[in-house]
C-alpha cells in the first residue's frame, strides 16, 4: 500500500470507531464481558460523550474482562488517580495490587453510570489507528509513558498545581463546600476556592450526598 493509500484505510477506519460503531453501556460482569467478540479490535471509552480511553487488542473479549479487576486495566488505575487521589485511603494501583475497597466500589459505580464503550474489530492497522487516534485525541486516561506523557501522584507535585492536595477534610471545609454549594458556585469555582483539582471536588460532594439533600 502506498502511503495515500495507508491515509485513507486509516481514516476510513477513524470514521467508522468515531462515528458508526455502537455506543455499548458498561455492566462490570463476566456475562457483560464475554458478550464480545473474541477477535482483535481497537476499542475507545467515552466519559460524559468524550473520548478518554483509546486502545488495542488481540482479544476483545480478554479485554474486557481485563476492566473488571483494576490490575489487569490501565483506564481503571488512570481514571481512579484522577478522580480518588485525595481519599485519605488512597494507595497509587500498579498491576499488582488495587485501590481500597470503597474506592474500588465509587470506581465501579462511576465507569458503569458515566462511561460507553465502542469498537470494530480489524487485524490490520490495529496499532495505527489507536496511534492515530491518540495523538489526534489525546484521551486523558490513556497515560502511555513510552509517549512521553507522565502524570505525577506525590502530595508535593500535586500540591504545585493545588494547594490542599492530598490534605484531609475538616468538618469546617465540609461546612464551607455545603454552604458554597448551595450558593451554586461551580465546580471550577470550588476547585479555587478549596485548592484542589475537580475531581476531588465532586468526590467530595458525591460522599456528603449534597445534591441529594439539597434537591430543589
Amino acid at each position: 500500500m502506498t502511503k495515500t493509500e495507508i491515509e485513507e484505510y486509516l481514516v476510513k477506519l477513524e470514521h467508522k470507531l468515531l462515528i458508526e460503531s455502537e455506543r455499548h453501556s458498561i455492566e462490570l460482569t463476566r456475562e457483560w464481558a464475554k458478550s464480545f467478540p473474541n477477535e482483535s479490535a481497537v476499542y475507545l471509552f467515552r466519559e460524559e460523550g468524550e473520548v478518554c480511553y483509546v486502545g488495542e487488542t488481540g482479544s476483545l473479549r480478554g479485554r474486557m474482562t481485563d476492566i473488571l479487576n483494576t490490575k489487569n486495566h490501565t483506564i481503571r488505575r488512570n481514571l481512579g488517580n484522577s478522580h480518588y487521589s485525595e481519599f485519605p485511603n488512597y494507595e497509587k494501583p500498579s498491576s499488582r495490587k488495587g485501590f481500597s475497597n470503597d474506592i474500588e466500589n465509587i470506581l465501579n459505580d462511576r465507569i458503569e453510570k458515566h462511561l460507553t464503550l465502542s469498537f470494530i474489530t480489524l487485524n490490520l492497522g490495529r496499532k495505527e489507528l489507536e496511534e492515530r487516534l491518540f495523538d489526534k485525541l489525546q484521551p486523558k486516561y490513556s497515560l502511555k509513558e513510552k509517549r512521553g506523557a507522565k502524570k505525577a501522584y506525590s502530595k508535593t507535585e500535586k500540591q504545585k498545581v493545588n494547594k490542599n492536595a492530598y490534605e484531609k477534610w475538616t468538618a469546617e471545609s465540609d461546612e464551607k463546600l455545603e454552604r458554597l454549594f448551595c450558593e451554586g458556585k461551580t465546580t471550577t469555582e470550588l476547585s479555587k476556592i478549596f485548592g484542589r483539582n475537580n475531581g476531588a471536588i465532586k468526590s467530595r460532594i458525591e460522599k456528603l450526598e449534597l445534591k441529594e439533600k439539597h434537591s430543589s
